[in-house]
């Protein structure tokens, strides 16, 4: 069954439809989260709250479009609402992309898990890095971010093109520094 006929279940009093998403969803979700606010316990509470708001939709009938990107427009909008309150806006660069966008493309693509790509990202803005997560971790097409961060597709592609921008000047100068990849 889709993501959407769950949510449609759930909305005529079904119950174990969330069973099912949350089983599909929580581990993509969460490590989502995580990456984003590197807080385990934190991660953990919005993944909560994430799936208890697509329950209560749910319950009161409303059935998305497209489930996936509804559910992590959900999870970045609680992130956003903790950074405001833990104060932990950045301000980002508004480079363009260069050449090297290939090679970036190709580091994340086969390297997603290593903990100096981690680091790396990190060091982004939120929204490049909410951007990155969600193209290369998530698999989202760029209309589907676009939906997740409630922003113009083109404005995903903005972000996108200058995060790995960013990423590639991060990792070229790490790499200068002669920093060892875990």
């Amino acid at each position: 069954m889709q993501d959407e006929e769950y949510m449609r279940e759930l909305s005529f009093g079904n119950d174990s439809a969330l069973d099912t998403l949350v089983f599909r969803y929580h581990k993509p979700l969460y490590g989502y989260v995580y990456r984003l606010l590197k807080d385990e316990k934190r991660a953990e509470d919005i993944v909560q709250e994430t799936f208890m708001k697509i329950y209560q939709q749910g319950q009161k009938g409303y059935v998305p479009e497209s489930f996936k990107p509804w559910m992590y427009k959900i999870a970045t909008n609680a992130c956003r609402d903790y950074w405001r309150k833990a104060s932990t806006k950045r301000e980002y660069s508004t480079d363009t992309m260069t050449e090297g966008q290939e090679k970036i493309y190709h580091i994340i693509d086969h390297q997603l898990e290593r903990q100096w790509m981690m680091d790396a990202l990190d060091r982004l803005s939120a929204d490049y890095r909410a951007a990155l997560y969600l193209r290369f971790y998530q698999d989202l097409q760029y209309a589907e971010i676009a939906l997740t961060l409630e922003v113009p597709v083109n404005t995903v592609k903005t972000w996108i093109s200058r995060g790995l921008k960013q990423l590639e000047g991060i990792l070229i100068e790490d790499e200068r520094k002669g920093r060892e990849r875990i």
